[in-house]
């Protein structure tokens, strides 16, 4: 082969080889952020969900606005209003359930039924009836917990209702597992209920997930609400710790 087309086709290809590597360059730089290196890689942020009553926020602000009292009325306090203001205890499931129809039909019980502010739980070792004064209490501690959470723009919330009106023999059966379950209490005369402070209920029907740290906002509205009724003289109230809830009598 004579030397000049030698030299041309090594010229050609040096060429191509040269158009292939600055093909490959310009490509590599459209991948590049032109910001670079101004723009600093963002920090992930993950949610940390606080186990309920630990979250630092809430204790801060429970600390700094919210009115709550000890909430700490002794079961004597809750005898007391609920055989002034109950009806006379049960000593059987088998008889309460032989008379409830004629005592919801002529006014003395009232059976409780899931509201816009508040929900039923299955119920196990009670059953959902309460004297008529009772269910207005409830009712309107269902308004204020709402109208609270409304001003602070939170969406409703409904409360859980965990126990309500109970026999003798349910009590009883009740005393194995729960050691607040006293051999005398409230519950025996239909003007006790139980409101959890651990389960809300959201507008999706789903159960709000324990640990999530609005549930201690939503515990501290609930709290105040009742703070101000327990003041006004309309109810007695008790935290149980081991039951998770508000243990709540009409007083007047």
């Amino acid at each position: 082969m004579r030397n000049g087309t030698r030299a041309a086709l090594l010229f050609f290809v040096l060429g191509f080889c040269t158009c292939l590597t600055l093909i490959g360059l310009v490509r590599s730089l459209n991948r590049v952020d032109k910001n670079w290196p101004l723009e600093k890689t963002k920090a992930v942020v993950q949610a940390v969900f606080y186990p309920v009553g630990e979250c630092p926020e809430c204790k801060k602000i429970s600390r700094q606005y919210w009115k709550v009292d000890k909430l700490n009325d002794d079961n004597d306090a809750h005898l007391e209003a609920a055989i002034r203001m109950g009806h006379t205890p049960f000593n059987t499931n088998a008889e309460f359930e032989q008379k409830k129809a004629l005592l919801v039909s002529s006014g003395v019980f009232v059976e409780l039924k899931d509201s816009e502010t508040y929900t039923v739980k299955k119920l196990t070792h009670s059953y959902p009836f309460l004297v008529p004064r009772a269910v207005v209490l409830l009712n309107e501690i269902g308004t204020r917990f709402e109208a609270k959470l409304e001003r602070l723009a939170i969406l409703p919330f409904k409360m859980q209702i965990s126990s309500v009106l109970r026999t003798g023999e349910s009590q009883n059966g009740l005393g194995v597992r729960n050691t607040n379950a006293v051999p005398m209490s409230a519950h025996l005369y239909g003007t006790t209920f139980d409101i959890s402070y651990k389960e809300f209920l959201q507008q999706s029907g789903e159960i709000a997930k324990e640990g999530f740290c609005r549930h201690d906002l939503m515990r501290h509205v609930l709290a105040e609400v009742l703070t101000e009724m327990r003041a006004e003289g309309r109810c007695k109230v008790v935290i149980e710790r081991k039951q998770a809830c508000f243990h709540i009598t009409v007083a007047n």
